[in-house]
Order: structure tokens, then sequence, then C-alpha cells
């Protein structure tokens, strides 16, 4: 169920990442038409301006050169003529331009200034062949009657059309107003209808991951209960093996023990009558002294008694010097404080814990000496073991026994912690308190 519906709110966002890029896709291609429609219109314009311009200087300078050639003599009139004949020569009979967006009005009237342009160059051409009898009699009169008419004229029509122009390019431009307003108000509509879409699928992600959050919550709880549960469970069943071993290792001191004990001393007392019964009295009697050992090492090994009668430091001590004899390691003992008046959950946590740290240096670790430290200071009781042996890298401290022993430690409130590294050594801290600590 949380896995549909994960995939449906990703779908959802996806979904609106796609719709929002669209619309900003389809916004950027608009405003690139836009632009492009500005420039081109800019270029074509200016372009249509720049004939116009052109055009015009080119009749005003033709009149000029027109007047003074029919007005000046010698060498001004021959400058004259000879610039007249360049300007006829260099200027285009061809029409002008017409761009794409010139309406029908200012095409008649482009029409009307192609045609009186070249009229005059015609006729201006005609004036330019003249010879000196027909220039001084027919040249200012032909000049204000032909000429500078048609040249009024035709400055006349290129204004008119600068005029409309100009209307063109304001109405261009408020329609260009108008597309941006346009893009802009599809613009505000997108982010509008994206931020109304986010805050919904906000609003739904938040209700369920809501859900999501009191589920985990109410697991969580769960879990707790049943570590706590566990943890109890686990306690009880050390505190029940702790006295079944210390009920077994009492009876096997005091009935076994005693039994064996009585047995050895009935067998002292019977007289032998030949020397095969001898031999065999010499046998029981080596048999009951090796059983009434074992069942001594037994009640030492499930508890020892000296634990409860004389303390944890005797205890301890003795646990180093059973290892020490009958191992290959060497255990040195130290003890720092009274040790009076220890609750029997710390005097047995301690015990346990010096036990299965020795037991895993001589079965796993291979050290061949190790070093106790119990140090007792007024609130807490501190408890280390450090051995010579091969180590193990760290996070690997995931044993049986470790975990044991730190269960034992958290139980009764305390800190626990496993320092090692291959090659050099391992390093068992266990700090208890001798007040029972609140739960944090």
């Amino acid at each position: 169920m949380r896995t549909r519906a994960s995939l449906l709110l990703s779908a959802v966002a996806f979904t609106q990442i796609l719709l929002l890029g669209g619309s900003l896709g389809i916004l950027v291609v608009e405003l690139r038409k836009v632009r492009a429609d500005l420039i081109r219109f800019g270029q074509e314009e200016q372009a249509f301006q720049n004939q116009l311009a052109v055009a015009e200087s080119d009749l005003y300078r033709t009149s000029i050169l027109l007047r003074d050639e029919v007005i000046l003599e010698g060498i001004d009139y021959d400058r004259a003529k000879q610039e007249l004949n360049d300007l006829l020569h260099r200027i285009s009979d061809q029409a002008i331009h017409r761009p794409s967006w010139i309406s029908a009005q200012m095409r008649a009237q482009l029409d009307t200034i192609d045609t009186t342009r070249a009229e005059y160059l015609t006729r201006a051409r005609v004036v330019a062949s003249w010879q000196e009898n027909d220039r001084k009699r027919l040249g200012l009169q032909y000049l204000r009657q032909q000429l500078t008419p048609m040249r009024l004229k035709f400055t006349s029509t290129a204004r008119q059309i600068n005029d409309l122009t100009q209307a063109l390019r304001d109405t261009r431009n408020h329609a260009m107003a108008q597309s941006i307003d346009g893009i802009q108000a599809l613009v505000v509509r997108t982010l509008i209808g994206a931020a109304v879409f986010g805050l919904g699928l906000a609003g739904v992600a938040g209700y369920r991951f809501r859900g999501y959050e009191r589920d985990r919550d109410a697991h969580t709880r769960q879990v707790e209960q049943a570590e706590d549960q566990l943890r109890s469970l686990s306690q009880r069943l050390v505190e029940a093996q702790e006295l079944e071993r210390k009920n077994l290792s009492r009876e096997l001191h005091d009935e076994v023990g005693q039994t064996l004990t009585a047995l050895r001393v009935q067998i002292g007392q019977i007289e032998p009558a030949s020397e095969a019964a001898i031999d065999h009295l010499a046998q029981a009697s080596a048999l009951a002294d090796r059983s009434l050992r074992s069942i001594r090492e037994m009640a030492r090994g499930l508890r020892p008694a000296m634990l409860d009668d004389l303390g944890l430091g005797p205890a301890l001590t003795w646990l180093g010097r059973d290892f020490s004899k009958n191992t290959a390691l060497e255990v040195d003992v130290e003890i720092e404080g009274e040790l009076i008046g220890l609750s029997e959950p710390i005097r047995t946590c301690s015990y346990r814990i010096v036990q299965e740290a020795l037991t895993n240096c001589v079965r796993h670790a291979a050290a061949t000496s190790a070093r106790v430290l119990l140090h007792e200071s007024p609130a807490e009781l501190v408890l280390t073991v450090q051995d010579n042996g091969t180590g193990f890298a760290s996070g690997r401290c995931s044993g049986i026994g470790l975990l044991g022993m730190r269960e034992r430690v958290e139980e009764l409130k305390g800190e626990f912690a496993v320092v090692s590294s291959p090659g050099a050594g391992t390093l068992v801290r266990a700090i208890l308190p001798k007040a029972k600590r609140e739960n944090s």
C-alpha cells in the first residue's frame, strides 16, 4: 500500500514537473518568436528607410547640380556638369524594395514614388545632354516648371510613407506589447497553477507522510515494548540461571561432596583381609578423591561459594589463579577499593564479565597474559580486562559472550565498551553504578 502511494505521489510530482516544463518551453518559444519578429521588422524597416533616404538624397543632389549647371559658367559649370553626369550614371532606376508588412496604401505611394523618380531622372538626363544654347534658353524655366514639381512630389510622398511607416511601427509595437502582456499573463497563470498544484501535492504528501509517521511511531513503540519485554525476559533468564547455578553448586558441594567425603572415610576404615583387597581399597579411595575434586571444581565453576561468602575481590583473585594454573594464560588481578556493600547483581555481573573475558582470551585471542583491574569509587565500579592477544577488527564484536556481557551491564544501567584492533589485543571495560540509575 505504501509503495503504491509513494509511486502515485512520484508520478503526480513528475507530471507536475512535465507540465511546468512544457509551459515554460512554450513561453520560451513564444518569446523567441516575438524577439525574432522584432528583429526582422527592425531590420526591414531600417533597410526600407535607408532606401527612401538615399533616393531622396540623390534627387535633392541632382536638383542642385542641375541648377548649378544652368546658372554657372566656365570652370564651375564644367565641374557641376561632370559631377551631375557621374551622379546620373550612378543612380539606379530600380524600384524601391517593398517589405512584406507594408499596406496597400503604402504600395500605391511607392508606385508613385518609383514612377516620379524614374521620370525625374529621365528628364534630368535630358537636361544634362543639352547644348549651350538650349541650356541658356530653356534651363531655368524647365527647372521651375518640370523638375522642381516632380522633386517636391517625390519628397512629399516619401514623407507620407515615413509617417505611415511610423504609424505602422507604433501599431506593431502595440501588438508586440499585447503579445508580451499575454505571455506575462500566461506565465502568471502557469505559476499560479503550478503553485496551487504544488500546494495540493504538498498537502497530500504531508497527509500521507503524517500517516507514515504515525505508523512508524506505533511500530517503534511496538519494537521498544518488544525489546523491553525481551530484555526483561533475558534478565529473568539470567537471574534464574544464576539461581539454578547457585543451588546446583550448593547441592554438589553440600550433598554430593559430603557424601563422597563420608564414602572416603568409610573406605579408610575398612580392614583389608588380603593383599588384593588392599589394592582394591586403594583404587576405590583414589577414585573417591578424584570424584570429590571434580565435584568441587564443578561447584566452583557453576558459582564459587566464596563470591557469596567472601565477596567479589577474593572470588576474582581465585579466578585469576585458577586460569593461570590450568591454562597458558598468565592473569594479573589488581583490586583498588574495599568492595564492601556491593549488591549481589553487581558482584555477579562483575564476576561473569571477568570469567567470560578470560575465557575469550584463552579460546579466541591466543593471549599469553591478561590484566584484570577493578577500581571502586564512591559512585561506581570500573572493571577492565586487557589482554595481549590477536584482537579483531572494529565492528566485529558481535559474539554471544560479548552480547551477554553487554546485556548484563546495560541491565544495571551501566556502560560497556570493547576496544580492539588486529594484532593489538583487546580491552573490555564495564562501568557499573553502585546506585541504580533512572532511565534517561
